[in-house]
């Protein structure tokens, strides 16, 4: 009898790991990352936000926004706290598809003022609605239903610098359709921006709609690396470098703009109205 509990204890030990036990493996970590701006500037959060996810927190760096987090698989959302110079703490919380790996949140906005942005998305070939489209802008995220429509909460929003608001850029995908890019076209109403219809071309279609970019040109003479800014009014909206050819694209929503070229002492401006984002613009621009 005492034979076989020492075989039944042994056949336990056995099944246990040797009696040891064994702990759980860690819950498989990924990294959360992305920029935080300030709406009223257009510009990274000074001083820093702070950003959390469940236990995680960092600070995001004050030259250009960026933060990354390690966050278990599974995190949906993300807070982003800001005390802004003006007084006050802004706090706002993004909300996006639970992610099973390393994932770039983008540019998130975030200000003292939200709208929302309301629009339907439907087929450049025939007009009608498309659902299960994913609209993005500024951070906030959403899907459209079967009527094509979508409404995309809590968008940062700036009474006082709209141009930042009308430079933001935001884009559209469904599956079965090339992606587009899309703006705001202008101000809030009651709180709510109309976009209207974001038509997407199909992707068997012979003209596909252009890339990331629908402002390009050349800067010359001997224009290659000139730094080229594209402008509202004052506001700087884009900037990028011309390669070594002088060539430089840009992207931008419907609106009047300035393209400044500079290189050294040597500037060069043009002016240019875009009134369809679907349209490239050729806009070369002479040094001076």
């Amino acid at each position: 009898m005492r034979a076989c509990w020492l075989l039944l204890g042994l056949l336990l030990l056995v099944g246990c790991g040797g009696g040891g036990g064994g702990s759980a493996p860690p819950p498989l970590q990924s990294q959360l990352s992305g920029r935080v701006f300030w709406i009223e500037s257009g510009g990274p959060t000074v001083p820093p936000s702070t950003v959390r996810s469940g236990a995680s927190s960092t600070q995001t760096d004050p030259a250009d926004g960026f933060f990354e987090l390690q966050v278990p698989n599974g995190t949906s959302q993300a807070t982003v706290s800001y005390a802004s110079s003006s007084g006050g703490t802004v706090v706002r919380t993004f909300t996006f598809e639970p992610i099973g790996g390393d994932f770039d949140l983008g540019d998130l906005y975030i200000g003292p003022q939200v709208v929302r942005v309301v629009g339907r998305v439907v087929s450049a070939a025939d007009g009608r609605p498309i659902g299960l489209a994913d609209v993005s802008l500024a951070g906030r995220r959403a899907r459209s239903g079967s009527d094509g429509r979508f409404t995309l909460n809590d968008v940062a929003y700036s009474s006082t610098n709209l141009a930042v608001f009308l430079g933001l850029q935001g884009r559209v995908t469904a599956t079965g359709f090339f992606a587009r890019l899309f703006s705001p076209p202008g101000a809030a109403v009651s709180g709510v921006v109309q976009v209207g219809d974001l038509a997407l071309s199909p992707d068997g279609a012979i003209d596909p709609p252009p890339p990331p970019a629908n402002i390009v040109g050349t800067v010359g003479p001997d224009g290659g690396s000139a730094e080229v800014k594209l402008l509202q009014g004052t506001t700087v909206l884009r900037e990028v470098r011309a390669d070594s050819l002088g060539r430089y694209q840009l992207w931008a929503g419907q609106g009047t703009y300035t393209v400044r070229a500079t290189k050294g002492a040597k500037t060069g401006v043009r002016s240019v109205t875009v009134t369809d984002t679907s349209v490239i613009l050729t806009v070369n621009v002479t040094l001076n």
